[in-house]
């Protein structure tokens, strides 16, 4: 909701309003504003309060070296599960998903944003990690969402970013941990420069 508002550093939140606006109770609210504040992004103010911090190249940058470490250790256990694993069936549902959205891109590029957060959540769930599972509110928020902040040439990004994960899928059906790190690598490598790219306040310093 914060995201896809346009919101800017600076900005003011306040628990009840939000609540209000998105229909949920004071306390999912602030409970959940509490959990994000440790990643540095929003800060508490006096009488329910937030300010957003707003999001630094630095921020970016960190936030993409973590993602990598933790995507690769989940990809590479991915890549062991056994084949009776309820998971291959759900990657199978998303690989379907990702060749249908190929088939009508025009129409439904912007679908893309939603079926990437379900296909990293689910890599990451191979982790059975708590703490990786834990940080993913911070990737999925803003490495997610960041396709609202610049729409700029969005339907050749998701076209690439389609293509990549079909690769990704692909080698992690083989099983060869080579070609899964290399397929993840390429796709986080994309991620972050699209990442870099979207946000305002680097458009001129993405490198």
């Amino acid at each position: 909701r914060l995201l896809a508002g346009g919101a800017e550093a600076g900005m003011q939140i306040n628990e009840l309003e939000l609540a209000r606006e998105i229909g949920v109770g004071t306390t999912s609210v602030r409970e959940f504003l509490i959990r994000f504040s440790r990643f540095g992004l929003i800060e508490k103010r006096p009488n329910s309060h937030w300010i957003l911090k707003g999001f630094t190249r630095e921020f970016a940058l960190e936030l993409a070296e973590v993602r990598e470490m933790f995507e690769l250790h989940s990809a590479a256990e991915f890549g062991r599960l056994p084949q009776d694993n309820e998971a291959w069936r759900a990657l199978a549902e998303i690989k379907a998903e990702h060749h249908a959205l190929l088939e009508d891109l025009d129409g439904r590029y912007k679908e893309f944003s939603a079926l990437d957060e379900r296909f990293h959540l689910l890599i990451h769930g191979a982790s059975k990690n708590r703490f990786i599972a834990d940080f993913y509110d911070a990737i999925a928020i803003v490495f997610h969402y960041h396709y609202q902040w610049n729409k700029t040439a969005a339907r050749e990004r998701n076209e690439r970013a389609i293509h990549e994960h079909l690769d990704y899928i692909a080698a992690l059906e083989s099983g060869d941990q080579a070609a899964i790190e290399k397929a993840c690598r390429i796709h986080l490598r994309s991620a972050r420069q699209t990442l870099l790219q979207s946000l305002p306040q680097m458009a001129t310093d993405s490198g």
